[in-house]
C-alpha cells in the first residue's frame, strides 16, 4: 500500500492538514502489520491432552524460533530461548518439536491464552502470537503417556520403555485395570512396559469403577516408530582388494601357519641361548 498525502491538504488550515496526516500514518501502520504472518485460530485442546502449536509455514530462511508466555516477548516469560535452552518460563510441560514448534504436555486451565514466538529469518525478524483453549475434560478417566501420545497414539522404538498412567476424578476410592486390544491386562495405575516388543503394540485402556459406576478412558493405540531408511542407488560392491578365496586363500592360510612356526622357533631359541649364557656365567 503507497501512503501519500494529498496535494490539496497543503491550502487546508494546519489543525486539518495534522488531521489528515494521523489518519494516513494510521493506515500505513495497519497495512504493514497485515503483512505479518497471521495468529492461528485458538487451539481447543481437552484438559490433560498436549497442546501442538505450530511454527508458521509461509515463512522461508527460518534461522531460530524463541516462545514466550504472553503477548510480548518479555525475558521473564520466555519457554525457550532462540539455542533452545528453558527459560523463566518453562514449567517442564513444554518441548520443542520439529522444525521450532512447541509441544506442551498434559494441559491444565492455566495453560489457557496466549504465546509469542519470535522467528529469526533471512529478511529479520518476525513474531506471531498463537493461543491455547483448555476445555475442561468431560470425562472423568484419561491416560497420560511417556512419550507423549499425539491424537492418542504413542510411537516407540523397540527396546524402549512406555509409561502409561490412568488419571482419574473419581470421588470414591476406585479400582483401576488395564485393557489390551478389549481384554483384561493387568491392574493398577500406571502400566510400564520396560522394553517394547512387537507383543506390547496395540490398543490399551484404562477402566476405573466404584461401588456405583464404571468408567473408562480413550484408548490410547502404542505403534512402532516408522525409520526411514533411504534406498542406495546401486548395490555396494565388496572391495576385490579384500577378497581371498580358492587357491590364494589356501596359500594365504599356509603361510601364516609358517611364519607362526617360524616365528614360536624364534622365541624358543632365543631363550635356549639365554639360558646358554647364564650357565656359562655361573661357571
Amino acid at each position: 500500500m503507497r501512503c501519500l498525502l494529498n496535494a490539496s491538504s497543503v491550502h487546508s488550515p494546519a489543525w486539518k492538514r495534522l488531521l489528515l496526516t494521523g489518519a494516513l500514518l494510521a493506515s500505513c501502520i495497519r497495512s504493514a502489520s497485515s503483512e505479518l504472518p497471521s495468529s492461528a485460530p485458538l487451539n481447543f485442546v481437552t484438559e490433560g491432552a498436549s497442546a501442538h502449536l505450530p511454527v508458521p509455514s509461509n515463512l522461508d530462511g527460518i534461522l531460530s524460533t524463541s516462545w514466550f508466555r504472553g503477548h510480548e516477548a518479555r525475558p521473564e516469560a520466555m519457554i525457550f530461548s532462540p539455542e533452545g535452552l528453558p527459560g523463566p518460563g518453562h514449567t517442564g510441560r513444554e518441548t520443542l518439536g520439529t522444525q521450532g514448534n512447541l509441544v506442551v504436555r498434559n494441559v491444565t486451565a492455566q495453560d489457557s491464552g496466549s504465546y509469542t514466538v519470535v522467528l529469526e529469518t533471512s529478511r529479520g525478524r518476525r513474531s506471531v502470537t498463537e493461543q491455547i483453549h483448555v476445555k475442561a475434560n468431560s470425562k472423568q478417566v484419561w491416560i497420560q503417556t511417556y512419550p507423549e501420545s499425539y491424537k492418542y497414539v504413542v510411537q516407540s522404538e523397540l527396546n524402549y520403555s512406555v509409561v502409561l498412567h490412568c488419571v482419574n476424578t473419581i470421588s470414591i476410592t476406585p479400582v483401576v485395570f488395564w485393557t489390551f486390544n478389549g481384554k483384561p491386562h493387568s491392574a493398577g495405575e500406571r502400566l510400564i512396559i520396560r522394553r517394547l516388543s512387537k507383543e506390547h503394540l496395540g490398543s490399551y485402556t484404562c477402566v476405573v469403577y466404584n461401588n456405583q459406576q464404571q468408567y473408562s478412558s480413550m484408548p490410547v493405540t502404542i505403534l512402532q516408530s516408522e525409520v526411514s531408511v533411504d534406498p542406495t542407488d546401486q548395490p555396494i560392491e565388496p572391495d576385490s582388494a579384500l577378497v581371498v578365496s580358492g587357491a590364494s586363500a589356501i596359500a594365504l592360510i599356509l603361510a601364516g601357519s609358517v611364519g607362526m612356526v617360524a616365528l614360536v622357533a624364534g622365541i624358543c631359541f632365543t631363550i635356549t641361548q639365554a639360558h646358554r649364557m647364564d650357565r656359562r656365567r655361573r661357571v
